[in-house]
């Protein structure tokens, strides 16, 4: 009983930590589990790191590898470019664009976070000189990426995947997926026609188009870019490959056609958020000490 309270209270006290300071609660949860499951409840280190998620962690890192070249080399942002100068300065088409560019990249990989720090400077240089107004274009913008989270290729989607396959809800990856999209489309749709959105359709700027679309091409470099992740993308969905390891593969093609560059990349990835969800697994100790039993039973 006295472990199983010790337990519970490594996790309460990563839970408080982790609001009142800076201090990266995988990392804790990772110092706190190997204390209290190797010196406080006599496990074997074996037994504490089972409960790392290994297979979620190459997961996240190779597909945030892969999509941290692709946007340090440009390619993402000529996409962007490109998919804006579609609208050809009418106004209104702009925030709609923005949207449904935001879903598709956070979808294919970046993530909602990656994605909505990526496409908001653009979104609010495109949004001013064609006077939309700056809190609508970040509404499009953040329910665009919040809207692409939950895809089976993103972080927060993957992570989202493995806690439901944990406890026998697999099978819903693609309900779950579109359930939030949608949930955020109708969000930003409300937004744009609440602040004018469709107003917007009566003023036409071709100088916004010009100035995004351009001053940008596409070279080789992002086109084969593109091409190694269609590939991923297809090994997944077509030939049930692993999306970490085919995540890793193509951006081992990436670094070794130079396409980008590879040491960069790694140290732009986001290890915060990566080292938070895989650390704090490692309290599943909580279940073998019987920690998690002071929870669910009376």
């Amino acid at each position: 009983m006295n472990l199983a309270w010790l337990s519970l209270g490594a996790l309460v006290l990563a839970m408080i930590v982790s609001c009142v300071s800076e201090m990266n609660v995988g990392v804790l949860a990772l110092a706190l589990a190997w204390l209290v499951g190797v010196y406080a409840g006599g496990l074997g280190l074996s037994d504490v790191l089972g409960g790392f998620p290994v297979q979620l962690f190459l997961t996240l890192a190779g597909v945030t590898l892969m999509f941290t070249q692709a946007q340090l080399n440009g390619t993402l942002d000529r996409v962007a470019h490109a998919a804006v100068g579609v609208c050809r300065g009418n106004a209104g088409l702009i925030p709609v664009m923005f949207f449904a560019l935001a879903c598709l990249i956070a979808s294919i990989g970046p993530g909602n976070t990656a994605t909505a720090a990526m496409m908001a400077p653009m979104a609010m240089a495109v949004g001013g000189r064609a006077g939309i107004p700056p809190f609508l274009m970040a509404i499009m913008v953040g329910n665009g990426a919040q809207a692409g989270a939950l895809s089976p290729f993103a972080p927060t989607g993957i992570i989202v995947t493995g806690l439901m396959n944990k406890i026998d809800l697999s099978g819903h990856e693609l309900r779950t997926y579109l359930a939030n999209l949608i949930a955020h489309a109708i969000v930003a749709f409300a937004g744009y026609l609440l602040f004018g959105g469709w107003r917007l359709f009566k003023s036409r700027d071709s100088r916004a188009a010009e100035a995004v679309a351009g001053t940008v091409e596409f070279s080789a470099t992002h086109g084969l870019t593109l091409a190694v992740i269609g590939c991923v993308l297809i090994a997944v969905l077509f030939l049930n490959a692993n999306i970490g390891m085919a995540a890793f593969t193509g951006a081992v093609v990436l670094s070794v056609l130079r396409l980008a560059d590879h040491e960069p990349a790694i140290r732009k990835m986001p290890w915060t958020p990566i080292l938070m969800v895989c650390g704090v697994s490692a309290l599943e100790l909580l279940e073998k000490t019987k920690g998690l039993g002071l929870f669910t039973e009376p």
